[in-house]
């Protein structure tokens, strides 16, 4: 399990460069809905990071954050691209 700092510090999304941190302050300074504000965070409409930023707005939206979730989410992420990564290589 990381510290605070550290899950904050995590990239939330390659597309838009973005740590936990900067998507919190995005999500929380802004009035947009997900799908827009989403936007704000990945400069992008791909999906790849879309369960750990759907849930990180709404833990912004409450006010309360579970970084053990947001780490797990982004975790996960990074397991699923490895093990497609992982099949294109060996033609699976």
């Amino acid at each position: 399990m990381a510290t605070q700092e550290e899950v904050l510090a995590l990239e939330v999304c390659e597309c838009g460069n973005k740590s936990v941190a900067e998507a919190i302050t995005i999500f929380q300074e802004t009035s947009l809905p997900y799908k827009k504000a989403k936007k704000l965070v990945t400069e992008c409409d791909k999906s790849c990071c879309r369960a750990a930023l759907l849930r990180l707005f709404d833990m912004a939206y409450f006010g309360k954050f579970d970084y053990d979730e947001i780490e797990r989410l982004i975790q996960l992420r990074h397991d699923k691209l490895g093990e497609i990564l992982e099949r294109m290589k060996t033609g699976r």
